[in-house]
C-alpha cells in the first residue's frame, strides 16, 4: 500500500473564483489556455490540477492507494481579506468534499480557511469537517513566531475538540504582501528551495516550543517537507541547548507526534530523517501536481531503509496518524 500524504487539489470552484480577480493570486485565459498566477509562479492548468480522470490514472500509474488532497496551499486565496475568503474557501472545500464522498478509496482532504478572520476558521473548520474533511491546510508565516501562532490559539482549541488533522504548509499569512519577493539573481532556488525549507524549519521549531502540542493534544500534527532543514541541524541545535542553556530540553526531544512527509525531496534526505524521526514519524508525499515526476516514489526505492522502514513511510505513519487503510 502506497498513501501520497502531501497532494493539492485546484478544481473548478478555485478557478472560477479566481477568474473574478485582477489581483494576486488570480487566473488568466490565454489562447484557450488557463494559467494560475500566485505571489510566487505561473504555471498552465491542466491534467490532474482539476481532471480527477487523469488525477486517479496518474495515482494508478504510480502505485499510489491512496491520496491526502488539500485546499491549494502557498497560492493567497485563504489570506485575501476575510469577506473574500470565506466564499472562496467555502466553495473548495466543497468542491474537496464532493471528491472525497464520490471516491472514498481513494481520497481524504484537508480544507482551506479564511486566514483573516479566526472566528471564520473555526466555523469553516468545524462545517468542513462535518462534510467528512480530515482537518485544515495552515500557512507557515503563522508559525514563524511563539508570538505569531499564539494569535490562533482558539482555531487549535476548536480543533483540539474536533480531532482535527492540521498540515503546516508553506504560505504568507493575511497581513503580508502578496506580491512576490525579488531577489538579484537565482530566484528559483533561492525562493522555491532555500527560503521555502528555511520557513519550514523556523515554523517547526515555533511548533514544538509553543506548548501547543501539550495543550492541544488531540491535534494531529503534519509538518510537510520532512520539517524543512531541521533533520539536517538538530544536532547543531541540540549542541547549543548542552553548552548555553543546559537545563533547557533539547529540540529533538520536543517533537511529540508531529508527522512529517517527504513529498519532492529524494533519497538521502529521506535517510537523514527517518533516522533523525523515526520511521514512524516519515510519510510518503508527492505535492502532486506541482511534482507530477515519480521523484517520491523513486526517492522511497532508493533509500537505504529496512523493510520495515520502508513499509512505514510508504504507509504505515499515514495508517497510524490519520487512520487511512485501516
Amino acid at each position: 500500500m502506497l498513501i501520497d500524504t502531501h497532494s493539492h487539489y485546484y478544481g473548478e470552484a478555485l478557478f472560477h473564483r479566481l477568474a473574478m480577480r485582477n489581483g494576486v493570486p488570480r487566473v488568466v485565459v490565454e489562447a484557450g489556455q488557463r494559467f494560475m498566477v500566485t505571489p510566487t509562479s505561473r504555471f498552465a492548468l491542466r491534467g490532474g490540477f482539476v481532471d480527477l480522470t487523469d488525477r486517479l490514472a496518474w495515482m494508478d500509474q504510480q502505485g499510489i492507494d491512496h491520496q491526502l488532497m488539500t485546499f491549494p496551499g502557498a497560492l493567497g486565496p485563504e489570506v485575501l481579506p476575510a469577506a473574500e475568503a470565506i466564499v472562496i474557501t467555502r466553495d473548495v472545500n466543497d468542491e474537496l468534499a464532493g471528491v472525497v464522498r464520490a471516491h472514498p478509496a481513494r481520497f481524504s482532504a484537508l480544507a482551506g480557511l479564511p486566514m483573516a478572520d479566526v472566528d471564520a476558521c473555526i466555523l469553516e473548520l468545524e462545517r468542513a469537517m462535518g462534510q467528512g474533511l480530515r482537518g485544515a491546510i495552515l500557512p507557515a508565516n503563522y508559525f514563524l513566531s511563539i508570538a505569531g501562532m499564539a494569535a490562533l490559539d482558539p482555531l487549535f482549541a476548536a480543533a483540539d475538540r474536533l480531532g482535527a488533522h492540521l498540515m503546516v504548509h508553506p504560505g504568507q499569512r493575511h497581513d503580508e504582501s502578496l506580491e512576490p519577493r525579488t531577489w538579484p539573481d537565482l530566484t528559483m532556488h533561492r525562493a522555491s528551495t532555500i527560503e521555502l525549507h528555511g520557513v519550514i524549519t523556523h515554523a517547526l521549531l515555533t511548533l514544538i516550543h509553543s506548548g501547543a502540542l501539550q495543550r492541544f493534544p488531540r491535534i494531529g500534527w503534519q509538518v510537510v517537507n520532512l520539517g524543512g532543514q531541521f533533520p539536517f541541524v538538530v544536532e547543531r541545535m541540540d549542541h547549543i541547548v548542552a553548552t548555553r542553556d543546559p537545563a533547557a530540553p533539547r529540540p529533538s526531544a520536543l517533537l511529540g507526534s508531529i508527522v512529517f512527509d517527504c513529498a519532492s525531496l529524494g533519497p538521502r534526505a529521506l535517510e537523514m530523517a527517518v533516522k533523525v524521526f523515526g520511521a514512524e514519524r516519515v510519510m510518503f508525499g508527492t505535492d502532486y501536481p506541482i511534482f507530477a515526476t515519480d521523484v517520491s516514489r523513486q526517492a522511497l526505492r532508493d533509500a537505504d531503509l529496512s523493510a520495515g522502514q520502508r513499509a512505514m513511510v510508504a504507509h504505515g505513519t499515514a495508517r497510524t496518524s490519520l487512520g487511512i487503510g485501516r
